[in-house]
């Protein structure tokens, strides 16, 4: 198979067929004379053709030169074309977007990030698939997303993390419960009901082992599959969920909710947007993931 043209040589033969001078074509491209000299050389030794004729300070092309003309222009204007159509998609591109995300984000941090985005990238299709951490991983793993927002995971060697906010989690009670009026203890929580979204989250996983550190076995479950149905539960005093406050802001100043500090030690958590490591992002990209860190940023401060 015989090796592909330089194109920088191309260049230089091309400028020159034009300009008809090595001083004129070294101006054009910013080179030195000597530089197209050697490059109009190497390209007629590769080519074992002589495509110009010398005649004291001005050339002029030889009948091989006038054949290679035309396809060269042809390849430079193809990569000019390229790069200018690569760039408009980087700029203003259109494709699709596939994320894979808890329903907690789905529902408080994306919505946020999506607007903004569409702002940025009208064209731009978005795709979500909603899952439990675990799901949503294994999904970015088998290309099935191309990122996600969760929790951060235990296994990171594949993946690249990146920080939204952290936050932690606590009892939410009605005003009506127990709890609300005396704080809880830790052995308070072995005969308690707990309202959780699912039991295959990393968010279960995470508490039960919260509470198995402290030498606490949690025993009694309800279990309803999103956080508003949670909140409900909890306001209606049939349980305790344990939650972030952040998802239940609204209820929280409406008096309908009271947040709690665990017992003993506080279970904190971090929110990120994984990537496969070592795929390069394109723009969308990574502007949705600085969307997802500039939300996260704005719940911090609101909950300062």
């Amino acid at each position: 198979m015989e090796a592909p043209i330089d194109t920088r040589q191309l260049r230089a033969f091309v400028c020159l067929a034009r300009s008809g001078s090595f001083t004129q074509a070294g101006r054009e491209l910013h080179l030195t004379q000597s530089a197209i000299s050697h490059a109009i050389k190497s390209l007629e030794t590769d080519l074992s053709s002589l495509l110009f004729h010398r005649q004291g300070k001005s050339v002029h092309l030889t009948h091989a030169g006038r054949e290679l003309l035309p396809h060269a222009e042809t390849i430079l204007q193809s990569m000019h074309h390229a790069r200018a159509v690569l760039g408009t998609l980087d700029q203003s591109p259109r494709g699709k977007l596939r994320i894979g995300c808890t329903t907690a984000a789905a529902q408080f941090i994306l919505p946020t990030v999506f607007r903004e985005f569409k702002e940025s990238f009208p064209a731009y299709e978005i795709k979500v698939v909603c899952g439990e951490t675990p799901d949503t991983i294994e999904k970015l793993l088998q290309n099935q997303v191309d990122l996600t927002v969760s929790l951060r995971p235990p296994e990171v060697a594949r993946l690249n993390c990146h920080a939204i906010f952290d936050d932690e989690l606590e009892f939410l009670v009605s005003p009506l419960h127990p709890w609300a009026q005396k704080a809880p203890k830790l052995k308070d929580a072995a005969d308690e009901t707990f309202i959780v979204a699912s039991r295959n989250s990393l968010n279960f996983a995470m508490i039960q082992e919260f509470f198995m550190k402290q030498g606490v076995r949690l025993h009694s479950f309800i279990e309803l599959g999103s956080s508003e149905a949670t909140k409900e539960l909890a306001k209606l005093g049939i349980g305790v969920a344990i939650a972030a406050s952040w998802i239940a802001r609204a209820e929280i100043e409406a008096g309908q909710l009271i947040a709690l500090p665990l017992p003993k030690a506080k279970l904190k958590r971090r929110w990120v947007v994984s990537t496969l490591k070592g795929r390069p992002l394109n723009l969308p990209e990574r502007t949705f993931i600085g969307l997802c860190e500039e939300v996260g940023r704005r719940m911090v401060d609101v909950r300062k």
